[in-house]
């Protein structure tokens, strides 16, 4: 295989292949090609053309057909190169705006309507996270004196997300000292992200050359006790059968991988985390996703919740040859509208 740049008319029929194999889900023969507006090459030429892509890895041709089915690598180029976003219409647009705007103020309905709303929309699978506990940023922390020895830890964290904790102390600590507690946490830690209150934490505990006050101690252990294991965020995965009844999937065994990649939550994490941490719409191919089982799938991601600090993500998934002209604008504007919401409410 050659990673040589492809020639003009190379590209010029691979972007032909390409879109009819989007649409049509079939193996593209040179006789469709020459029929396609716009390309003027002869019959024999267009022959020649698709071998040479097929021996540069571009095309493969199915035991079953005479067609060529164009390869991942030729999915990457035609995103890298070739494609053309499409604007999504402003009906459309108003619409969603609209369906999300009447979705409620709880953060996990929001992010379950969206990702019903793409879903329907892609007639794909959306997957949505919640806000990762240890990313967000740190809002508000109360304790609650729920019995003498017991309280209630309550942090609020950005983009609406509310932790619960129950933590035993000491039975001489009052209400009063709660508040106080509460009171230094949150002068000294709003804003930063829960990750980087914790790493604080545990440094000013394990000075050992500093000697912590009474009140900043306790305050200190508490909010370490009330909040030391990160919690895994949320997932919100619709659509699995629109995914499902596209026909890549017909396959028993390709459907029951597929299933199987999308019910494995800490593997979906894995792989939508890594799409997070590059603060952009990323769009994942095949193989490139390191997970077996979604070889045959591509994925579109995007963050939400600020581009310096992105706190989820919207993801479509669907077969190789989705439609992603269509589907990475529908997944950049539906981050852009639960970030809007979540800065207007949160």
């Amino acid at each position: 295989m050659s990673d040589a740049p492809l020639l003009p008319r190379e590209k010029e029929v691979l972007a032909t292949i390409l879109e009819d194999y989007i649409a049509k889900a079939q193996p593209v023969g040179s006789r469709t090609v020459s029929k396609a507006g716009g390309i003027r090459l002869s019959p024999a030429s267009i022959r020649n053309t698709m071998s040479d892509l097929a021996d540069k890895g571009y095309l493969g041709q199915p035991h079953t057909s005479a067609g060529r089915v164009p390869t991942e690598k030729a999915f990457r180029l035609y995103l890298d190169e070739v494609m053309r976003i499409r604007p999504l219409p402003e009906p459309l647009k108003e619409m969603m705006a609209a369906s999300l705007g009447q979705a409620g103020l709880e953060i996990d309905t929001i992010l379950r309507h969206a990702s019903r709303l793409v879903s329907s929309v892609s007639r794909q699978a959306c997957v949505v996270t919640a806000p990762r506990p240890d990313q967000a940023r740190w809002r508000q922390i109360d304790f609650v004196l729920l019995r003498p020895g017991l309280v209630m830890g309550i942090l609020v964290l950005q983009g609406g997300l509310v932790q619960k904790r129950l933590v035993a102390v000491g039975e001489d600590i009052a209400a009063d000292d709660l508040v106080h507690f509460g009171n230094y946490l949150n002068h000294h830690f709003q804003n930063l992200a829960v990750s980087e209150v914790r790493a604080r934490i545990l440094a000013e505990m394990a000075a050992a050359e500093r000697e912590l006050s009474d009140l900043t101690g306790r305050a200190l252990r508490l909010a370490m006790e009330a909040f030391d294991a990160p919690e895994s965020p949320e997932v919100y995965l619709e659509g699995t059968l629109n995914m499902l009844a596209q026909p890549e999937f017909s396959d028993m065994g390709a459907m029951r991988e597929v299933l199987g990649a999308l019910q494995d939550r800490a593997r979906l994490l894995d792989v939508l985390d890594k799409t997070i941490a590059q603060y952009r719409t990323v769009v994942i191919l095949g193989n490139e996703s390191h997970v077996a089982d979604l070889s045959g799938c591509g994925l579109v991601s995007a963050p939400y919740g600020g581009a310096q600090t992105p706190v989820g993500s919207v993801s479509v998934i669907g077969p190789l040859r989705m439609d992603y002209a269509e589907v990475v604008p529908l997944v950049n504007y539906t981050a852009k509208l639960i970030t809007a919401m979540l800065d207007k409410h949160f």
